[in-house]
């Protein structure tokens, strides 16, 4: 974890430090990722992502990078690896002797020189519109978890919800893992913690208000205060709202995964005020359709149906950025654009279809 001197934290809703004054290129961030209206309140999952600035290494462990997210206003995040560069500098090719001015039975042969070292493979993709993990299409994949969906109403005891949310996260690392092997990246599994009052990371300070969820790739950890599904919060209205939350929060893990968060972190950095709220939804609704394909591919181990599908639109309908509160920015996408990427993963299970870097401004306002 980097001195705190040498970041600086943009608060979520609720939560983190404000800015320190003087800070360079490295810092430690936050960014809503899926707000949600609750009946007596609006709250709001995140992802948290820190970057470091040039010259520096971050803690992040492979393949993702510091990040972190909270509701409110995105700032800079990510982290993570870098792609490798190929190395194209063979030694120079062998040498030939000089031609000899009278004739000579045969041509002589060259004469031996050091073999040129071998270059370093590319690796995947890890760019925001052309990435390797758009090669993932699970259209056609029936992953079998056994994993038993538990309705966040009534709320699971607080000493059940860590168990249980590892589980899930599980079920999403069996989903992933060997389709992002396939593309050459490594998905390790993330941790869940619980927590009763507040928690310290590396990503900041977390406590019980204004958001079900953090995602830190610090420590590659989902957050999850214990107390948010005991009130009437929107997703607990969603038989699949315990499992919808934790797969958009691993959404998230697997941008880190895969350096979108990095070079989305890299574009933020040149970005005007406007251009970085496009940006930030992007990165939201993507987490969004990477959440439908974890949930097509699963659609019959977790019993999938037109009813959890009306859940889950009704769910987002309390979301988007056009609800309240009024000072809420538009940094995660409309009700509608959140539920229509939600529902482009999960109809087809392709993960170039969660391409939101190349799409329409007018699909991700």
């Amino acid at each position: 974890m980097p001195a705190p001197d040498d970041y600086w934290a943009t608060p979520g809703r609720g939560t983190g430090p404000g800015p320190a004054p003087g800070r360079g290129r490295g810092w430690l961030f936050a960014i809503g990722v899926v707000s949600a209206l609750v009946l007596t309140g609006i709250v709001a999952t995140v992802v948290v992502l820190a970057t470091r600035g040039p010259g520096t290494t971050t803690t992040a462990a492979p393949p993702a990078t510091p990040s972190a997210s909270s509701r409110p206003a995105p700032a800079p995040g990510s982290a993570s690896p870098v792609a490798p560069s190929p190395t194209a500098s063979p030694t120079a090719g062998p040498t030939v002797t000089p031609a000899s001015t009278s004739p000579t039975a045969a041509p002589q042969a060259p004469l031996p020189t050091a073999s040129a070292p071998p270059s370093t493979p590319p690796g995947p993709d890890r760019s925001l519109r052309t990435n390797s993990v758009y090669g993932i299409d699970l259209d056609r994949a029936a992953v079998d978890c056994g994993l038993k969906v538990r309705s966040p109403k009534p709320p699971l005891a607080n000493k059940k919800l860590q168990p249980y949310l590892t589980d899930v996260v599980g079920c999403l690392t069996k989903v992933f893992k060997g389709p992002l092997a396939a593309q050459g990246f490594t998905l390790a599994e993330p941790t869940v913690k619980t927590y009763h009052r507040r928690v310290e990371s590396p990503c900041g300070s977390f406590g019980q208000s204004g958001s079900p969820a953090y995602y830190c790739s610090t420590t590659r950890t989902i957050y999850w205060p214990d107390t948010v599904d005991d009130g009437r919060e929107a997703y607990t209205f969603a038989r699949l709202g315990y499992v919808g939350l934790v797969a958009h929060e691993f959404g998230h893990h697997v941008q880190a995964t895969t350096g979108i968060l990095r070079a989305y972190a890299d574009a933020y950095d040149k970005a005007s005020k406007k251009e970085r709220y496009a940006l930030s939804r992007r990165l939201e609704l993507q987490a969004q359709c990477f959440e439908g394909v974890f949930l097509h591919a699963t659609t019959k181990d977790l019993g999938v149906s037109g009813k959890d599908r009306r859940e889950l639109k009704s769910w987002h309908s309390y979301t988007g950025d056009e609800d309240p509160p009024e000072d809420r920015k538009p940094d995660h996408g409309s009700s509608k654009a959140q539920w229509a990427w939600l529902e482009r993963g999960l109809d087809s299970g392709d993960a170039s279809d969660c391409n939101t870097w190349t799409a329409k401004a007018s699909s991700v306002t």
